[in-house]
């Protein structure tokens, strides 16, 4: 069996020292059955702050385990019933109950933000991350995963992830958004390449020595200005995907004249690679 939650939640836990705690409520008057299982993290993904934990189990098992049917988060409504459900406090199986108050909301709390988030005013605390956010049907249409919060508090906006992760990977890290404002440069500075990816292969160049590279001015013809427009469209792309990338680069002719020259790539999209 395979648990979905937060990489935040595992991303410090030791390999040794990961352990899930399944809980059967009983009936009528029955003791409820708590179960300790180990657990290994098999898959993660830093960038949507999502992880896969396999759990190993032997024998016969003292809480029956049941796998939650999936819910459609392209089909959810604004004002529709949510349930979060997690360990707020420490509080072990705790559930609150809200309504979604809002959709496609931007989560900026890591090096690339996570588009397409659930916002809820049901009360996700610490604790809750990781958890899964529910409709009344019982189905999972989310992973609760952060608070926005003006105070420091946990009086705030709940952000979930939904869907599945399968994003196709460029290989490009950018520059602050801030560089290119200041310079009055119309696109994204390239700032480093990652070795052997997409675009390094097709021949995408860095920032060296102080000196700007290439400059992206869209993504498949779309204008891009800032690191998110690049996000966005690549959220939408899978691996194996073919998009096309246009930059500008600056160089020398051979009279030592200054030449700018619009090139395009036609880059096939990998995997990402895992990050520990």
């Amino acid at each position: 069996m395979h648990v979905v939650t937060n990489y935040h939640v595992v991303r410090e836990i030791g390999p040794q020292d990961l352990q899930v705690v399944f809980l059967d409520g009983g009936k009528d008057d029955d003791l409820p059955k708590r179960e300790v299982l180990k657990g290994e993290v098999v898959g993660t993904d830093p960038f949507t702050d999502t992880a896969v934990i396999r759990v190993f189990s032997s024998g016969k098992r003292l809480v029956p385990m049941h796998p939650l049917p999936l819910g459609e988060s392209a089909a959810l409504e604004v004002g529709q019933s949510v349930y979060a459900i997690g360990n707020p406090f420490g509080l072990d199986h705790s559930m609150s109950k809200g309504i979604i108050s809002g959709k496609s909301r931007t989560l900026d709390i890591g090096e690339r933000p996570i588009q397409g988030c659930i916002q809820t005013d049901a009360s996700i605390n610490p604790g809750n991350s990781g958890g899964p956010l529910l409709d009344a049907a019982g189905r999972v249409i989310g992973v609760n995963t952060a608070i926005l919060t003006a105070s420091g508090t946990s009086a705030g906006v709940g952000l979930a992830i939904p869907g599945f992760v399968s994003r196709g990977f460029l290989g490009i890290t950018f520059a602050p958004d801030g560089i290119s404002d200041a310079l009055q440069i119309p696109g994204i500075i390239v700032f480093s390449v990652v070795s052997n990816s997409p675009a390094e292969k097709a021949g995408v160049r860095p920032m060296l020595n102080g000196t700007i590279g290439d400059v992206i001015t869209t993504l498949d013809e779309k204008p891009v200005r800032a690191g998110a427009d690049i996000f966005k469209l690549l959220d939408k792309r899978v691996p194996g995907d073919v998009v096309a990338l246009e930059v500008r680069r600056a160089r020398r002719s051979e009279d030592g004249a200054a030449v700018v020259e619009d090139i395009r790539f036609n880059i096939t999209l990998s995997s990402s690679p895992r990050r520990k």
